[in-house]
């Protein structure tokens, strides 16, 4: 498994850094890229003899500096950077840069920290919104303020379509962190109508015992985020697992019309966001 983890050499990145090394840890084995995309073009003046040679020296003396900025950031939590490499890649575009990137490298996974209050807010921005939005490789979103802990539960929130596709994984992901996992699902029809009832059969099947179900009724009163604020709240899982159709406002019109985006939800919990199929 590789992880593509980003940064800016900010403060607030050195979370997505923490935690891509604890993860990494925890299911033994993950290779972690630790990416920066610079933003750069060749001035007018410059003849490209010249150009190339700044580049060279350029990437060098940032590799040298994106090492260092991991390493600081992990402090004594150095296993993690067994095997790992360090890439600066320069570019016009930073966001199709990454997802380039990922492809290319065939990573599992984007990691990246968000700023700010609540991650499903800080999705509707800049870098990580487009990410999600775009990108094939699933992709980790890490509030800035977050502290590593182990991955010991999981929240799957699902709308129980392609449940099997999904689950598939999303049990693979927990048997690898050896988490509980469980599927959260709001039910508009009530969680006692027969289609409902019909669809959690599949979580009967060998490959999905170690994901339990939960079917809460729909409380219209209340938007999807404020919903799940509640129930987070009380439930402090480790990592939240959402899947979103891509290019299609999806993630958008989930999130941002409600004003309960503003709050802070999943403030420091790590999301894992899946494109929908």
């Amino acid at each position: 498994m590789k992880i593509l983890v980003t940064t800016d050499f900010s403060l607030n990145s050195k979370a997505a850094i923490q935690f891509a090394a604890n993860f990494s840890n925890q299911i033994k084995g993950a290779e972690l890229i630790f990416y920066s995309a610079v933003e750069m073009m060749q001035p007018a003046s410059w003849n490209l003899s010249f150009y190339k040679k700044y580049v060279t020296e350029e990437k060098n003396r940032l590799t040298k500096d994106l090492e260092k900025f991991v390493k600081s950031a992990l402090g004594t939590n150095k296993k993690a950077l067994l095997g790992c490499k360090y890439m600066i890649d320069f570019t016009q575009n930073t966001e199709q840069a990454i997802i380039e990137y990922a492809a290319k490298s065939k990573c599992q996974f984007i990691c990246i920290a968000t700023n700010g209050a609540g991650v499903l807010r800080k999705l509707m921005g800049t870098h990580t919104s487009y990410l999600v939005n775009h990108s094939t490789v699933p992709v980790m979103a890490i509030p800035s303020k977050y502290k590593t802990v182990a991955i010991k539960k999981i929240t799957y929130v699902s709308d129980f379509e392609n449940l099997v596709p999904e689950l598939n994984k999303v049990s693979k992901l927990g048997g690898l962190l050896k988490a509980q996992t469980e599927a959260l699902h709001y039910a508009r029809m009530g969680a006692n109508h027969p289609e409902t009832i019909k669809k959690t059969k599949v979580f009967a099947k060998p490959a999905y015992t170690g994901v339990k179900y939960n079917i809460l009724e729909t409380n219209i009163e209340y938007s999807l985020v404020e919903r799940l604020t509640k129930y987070i709240g009380k439930q402090h899982p480790d990592l939240i697992i959402l899947f979103t159709r891509q290019k299609k406002g999806f993630f958008e019109q989930l999130f941002l019309p409600s004003k309960a985006a503003e709050l802070t939800f999943s403030t420091k919990i790590p999301t894992l966001i899946y494109p929908k199929k």
